[in-house]
């Protein structure tokens, strides 16, 4: 697959990464990963005490990861496989995050209206949150802005 439709390493591992995160989410479901427990274990520090959290956020973290880690590969196979520049393709990547946050959240909201209202709740990792759609994709949207402030500073070094 990759000799067919090649991309970085670094853009490889940046997809790994995601989908690692994914992995464990679906180990324990974002609402219930037991990302605190492991912080105070490995480096005795909670971020829950530490920056005041009152529900579980790993779900943020997983929507922040995708906009930080996304923006790469995105920007790599706009610009070697579709032609663009790369500055348009620095352009495109974040927009493509954007657009993907909101249609993911669009997606959440449909299935949550036909499936069990507990179920939906389990499956969405609101944990209450009437506004957790807009959290999640400003998550994506800061970590998205971040990656491509920080291509940005490396002056749009070849891919």
């Amino acid at each position: 697959m990759l000799r067919r439709f090649p991309i970085s390493t670094a853009s490889l591992r940046n997809i790994i990464l995601f989908l690692l995160l994914h992995t464990i989410a679906a180990r324990w479901s974002y609402s219930f990963v037991p990302y605190d427990t492991f912080a105070k274990s490995w480096v005795g520090w909670s971020p829950d005490i530490a920056f005041g959290f009152t529900r579980n956020m790993f779900d943020r973290l997983v929507h922040f990861a995708f906009g930080l880690l996304a923006i790469r590969p995105v920007r790599e196979i706009a610009s070697r496989h579709f032609g663009l520049s790369p500055r348009v393709a620095l352009y495109v990547a974040p927009e493509f995050v954007l657009a993907f946050s909101a249609f993911y959240e669009i997606f959440e909201w449909q299935l949550a209206v036909f499936m069990d209202p507990s179920d939906a709740e389990a499956y969405n990792g609101q944990q209450g949150d009437i506004f957790d759609s807009q959290k999640d994709m400003a998550m994506a949207a800061i970590g998205a802005f971040m990656a491509t402030a920080a291509a940005w500073l490396s002056r749009f070094r070849p891919i």
